[in-house]
């Protein structure tokens, strides 16, 4: 079919720049055939080509993550990284470049809170609040030690001024005091600050809480923890001289302690679209469905099935078995409540928190965290469960296994709203957090993958890769004898007290 219209870009220029008399003349309205649109169109495309190619080029020059338009080809971070002898440790590409950006920057500001905070961030690519352990650290009082002003504290300058006065000496900010004051409340405060300024009070921060940037200070640094152990409870203790892991071993002069909101997988507000209700599939087809969350049954009665990073809460599927040889569910990177699949299912990077009953199931990478039920199968067509978390006294006919695991999961614990009353419990399906792995989860689970990640739906978040990553990252830029520790913070998905003004 003729046209008078190019469709490259380059094309479209070149033809607009023509005289109106030879654009007329090819015109199809006054007899053109559109020959020189096409001309000039398959010249633009390779002009076009060209300078794409001339764009990639000058991308490559530079490692960074731009705020927009191209990067450089993820091939080329690794010889950036040899040149400015640079160690990748993140496994997210864009934690890669940013390790390459920033190489030189933290590395001048190496040891500082400053360089910690960055490197976690981007290579964890996570928020975080850090606390120095020698802070938290009881201590005895020296008599004669001076003391920093408390308006350079972001506090009243009446300290100062009123330091003869027992009750106002006693709540100095800059008082090591061990004993907690029961009269005053300490939590984070949010500081009033009008749109596109910067806060007035020097201890204020600037903290992502729940996705949306807030600033805040730490208010009556003696009083009471409001919430003990989360990233604004900034009390002085004994030293915890336990091996510090993600609940124990944190007060301790040598210790870094990286507060970090827990991951909310599939269920993070926003992420996904949410097709509230059943689902049913009768047509004869392939179906596939991709980035999408089904809060009800996903019913199957005709055709096969393809699901790429969905939530589902009951799969169903009364497909005939059929000859066992082509899958009738193919699911990838999902999540289900339960699953009952009478034929061949076929699952790759997949968490079932419920039941599961397969006719013959074919799983790699996969975490069964409820009771698995498998049809007797045959030597011709054999189950095959692989590199996978799977029940106790999984028993099946025809059952091949490798490099599986047991091992019992901890998922996250969050805190929710019920009847007026604050709950933590673990999350359920359709809820904030469902289905990730918490730090205490055995590292047979967490890193029981065949690349070494985590089993189960959220594989391809790499949770447990980056945590591992940002401590492994922080050897390099730490003081000699010091230790980073990442503690799941519950408190970083609310945001802080409003302010009082």
């Amino acid at each position: 079919m003729a046209t008078d219209k190019p469709t490259t870009e380059t094309g479209t220029q070149l033809y607009g720049i023509l005289p109106e008399v030879y654009r007329t003349r090819d015109s199809v309205e006054f007899g053109g055939e559109g020959d020189l649109a096409r001309f000039l169109d398959a010249c633009g495309e390779l002009l076009d080509r060209i300078r794409a190619t001339l764009d990639q080029r000058l991308a490559d020059s530079f490692p960074d993550n731009p705020p927009a338009g191209l990067s450089c080809q993820p091939w080329l971070i690794p010889y950036f990284a040899q040149l400015l002898d640079v160690r990748l440790v993140s496994p997210d590409e864009e934690g890669r470049r940013d390790e390459v950006a920033n190489a030189v920057a933290w590395r001048q500001r190496k040891g500082t809170l400053t360089a910690i905070e960055q490197i976690a961030e981007a290579v964890g690519q996570m928020e975080v609040e850090i606390q120095e352990g020698w802070r938290r650290t009881a201590v005895t009082p020296r008599i004669g030690m001076p003391r920093l002003p408390a308006g350079a504290l972001g506090e009243d300058p009446r300290f100062d001024d009123f330091q003869n006065h027992p009750l106002w000496a006693a709540r100095h900010p800059d008082l090591p005091t061990a004993t907690a004051d029961f009269r005053y409340p300490t939590r984070a405060m949010e500081v009033a600050v009008p749109a596109g300024e910067f806060p007035s009070n020097p201890a204020a921060k600037l903290t992502t809480f729940a996705g949306t940037p807030v600033w805040w200070r730490q208010v009556n640094t003696h009083g009471a923890p409001c919430f003990p152990g989360s990233f604004d409870d900034v009390s002085r203790r004994t030293v915890d001289l336990r091996t510090p892991d993600w609940r124990q071993g944190h007060i301790h002069p040598k210790r870094v302690i990286l507060h970090a909101p827990p991951p909310l997988g599939f269920f993070e507000p926003g992420l996904f679209p949410v097709h509230a209700g059943d689902m049913l599939l009768d047509v004869e087809k392939e179906h596939l469905l991709e980035d999408l969350v089904i809060d009800g049954t996903l019913k199957v009665t005709a055709g096969t099935l393809r699901l790429r990073r969905c939530a589902v809460r009951a799969l169903d599927v009364t497909v005939p078995a059929g000859t066992m040889e082509e899958p009738a569910v193919d699911a990838q990177e999902c999540l289900f409540d339960t699953m009952a699949v009478p034929g061949l299912v076929r699952l790759e990077y997949c968490t079932v928190l419920g039941d599961c009953k397969a006719g013959r199931l074919q799983a790699s990478d996969c975490l069964f965290a409820g009771k698995l039920e498998l049809e007797p199968g045959l030597l011709k067509n054999p189950h095959c469960i692989r590199f996978s978390r799977i029940p106790e006294g999984v028993l099946a006919t025809a059952l091949l296994t490798h490099r599986n695991t047991t091992e019992r999961p901890v998922f996250y614990a969050f805190e929710f709203d019920e009847g007026g009353a604050v709950v933590r419990r673990t999350a359920k399906f359709g809820e904030p957090g469902c289905g990730v792995l918490h730090p205490a989860t055995p590292e047979a689970v967490r890193f029981g993958a065949e690349d070494g990640g985590e089993v189960g739906a959220h594989h391809g978040w790499r949770y447990s890769l980056l945590m591992a990553a940002v401590l492994d990252k922080l050897k390099e830029f730490l003081p000699v004898g010091m230790e980073a520790v990442i503690v799941p913070d519950l408190r970083l998905h609310r945001a802080p007290f409003p302010p009082c003004e």
